[in-house]
């Protein structure tokens, strides 16, 4: 076991690595009542063609959401009412990269423990239970594509994207679904639920040498001790985008636009994705955000409403930004956004006291944030998978200097790979 001190935000984390690979990080919080259990394997919609241990496979898309849905299943009923029944709340989700199950409680936290490691870790699949889920989950996109925020967010990346599974529903497609065989998830499981793929985090005041050795004790017992390789293969995607402009009809009473920037991930290190990440966000927020007179502009113009909102994405196999709002004037919209870009790339626009005050703001949102188990546990997941620390993020925030906002802003916010999803009333 091994302490890893942050004595500047008086933080301590305790790791250990069992013997058939899995990796156990316990964030101590002294008198809190409430414990927080994450187990997370590194799997997610985007690993539908892989090698485990020199042999090929590909699976229907959507494969890694429907699994997350069958783990709960068990041959002698639903594993969320025995959570219940020892007094805690259970969840999961999955991301582009990742399947999370995670629970938070105020008692029986190992009784708690040791279910989610028995029903992430010990799979039942049947035809009969699995041609279910196909019906369950088809009303589930079918749902989905009745949305219009959804139809606008993925139309959008259809168009940004080529051939990155990234445009494809984590849920994946009606067809899609409708291929998978136990078989696939029992392959799934069976390569990418291996400990060796996976990260337990748990958060709360704990005994922490009894609670890792517990831990150990049920991963020995396991008897796991082939590791395999496991190799992700993901489609050449060029740099280009795929198709600059759409527009879509619903049965909508608003017309709303959404504007995406593709940005091919060439950064192999987790440090600088962070970096242009953080970049990207600071940059964002003084060109659109509520404190900048491009924003009220939009608004006082009738360009934008309150809706209007912006996010860049950086993940280990893409990278894009997106802007949306309500807006009747869709051409006008994007015409003025693509103004407001070039003048902030001419102009003294990125400076140090706008930096400063965000970056007071962002580190005093975060160190709000490490009083809740659930962030902390969900986001030191997601930085650890990503290869970086989530308590050494001030340290970061800190080093991005307005020249870092404006090269990343300057370098993603490209027209050349700009696109354009309008989504309208029909008629």
């Amino acid at each position: 076991m091994q302490l890893t001190e942050y004595r500047e935000i008086d933080e301590k984390v305790y790791s250990h690595k069992c013997t058939n690979g899995l990796e156990i990080f316990v964030i101590q919080k002294p008198g809190y009542s409430k414990k927080f259990a994450t187990y997370t394997t590194k799997y997610g919609s985007m690993d539908d063609l892989f090698m485990v241990d020199g042999r090929e496979h590909r699976v229907p898309d959507g494969i890694a959401h429907f699994l997350e849905h069958k783990m709960f299943e068990k041959e002698d009923g639903d594993v969320f009412n025995l959570f219940s029944k020892y007094g805690a709340n259970a969840n999961a989700f999955t991301s582009y990269d990742r399947t999370s199950y995670l629970f938070s409680t105020t008692e029986d936290f190992t009784k708690n423990l040791d279910l989610l490691m028995n029903m992430v870790e010990k799979p039942y699949f049947t035809d009969e239970t699995v041609e279910r889920e196909v019906g369950i989950i088809n009303e589930e996109i079918k749902m989905y594509q009745d949305n219009p925020g959804y139809k606008l967010y993925f139309e959008t990346l259809n168009q940004m994207y080529h051939q990155l599974p990234v445009k494809t529903d984590i849920a994946g497609t009606l067809d899609s679904i409708s291929e998978i065989t136990k078989e696939h998830l029992f392959t799934c499981h069976s390569t990418f639920y291996h400990p060796s793929n996976m990260v337990m985090i748990l958060v709360g005041d704990f005994e922490v040498e009894s609670l890792i050795s517990h831990v150990d004790e049920h991963q020995n017992d396991r008897g796991i001790t082939h590791i395999p390789s496991i190799e992700r293969k993901l489609p050449e995607e060029p740099a280009e985008i795929a198709l600059k402009h759409k527009v879509l009809e619903m049965d909508v009473q608003d017309t709303k636009v959404m504007i995406g920037f593709k940005k091919l991930q060439t950064l192999a290190s987790a440090s600088e994705r962070l970096v242009r990440d953080l970049s990207m966000m600071f940059a964002l927020d003084m060109v659109f955000g509520e404190q900048s007179p491009y924003y009220y502009e939009l608004m006082d113009s009738g360009l934008i409403d309150d809706s209007f909102n912006f996010s860049h994405i950086e993940e280990i196999s893409f990278a894009h930004t997106l802007l949306t709002s309500t807006s009747d004037e869709p051409a006008k919209l994007k015409e003025r956004l693509t103004e407001i870009i070039k003048e902030v790339k001419k102009d003294e626009f990125f400076t140090d006291e706008k930096l400063a005050n965000q970056k007071r703001e962002v580190l005093g949102d975060y160190l709000s944030s490490l009083n809740s188990p659930e962030y902390i546990a969900n986001q030191f997941t997601k930085y650890h998978l990503d290869g970086y620390d989530l308590y050494k993020l001030p340290e970061i925030i800190e080093s991005i200097t307005p020249d870092d906002a404006k090269k990343h802003f300057i370098d993603v916010m490209d027209p050349n790979n700009m696109v354009e999803c309008i989504l309208k009333p029909h008629g």
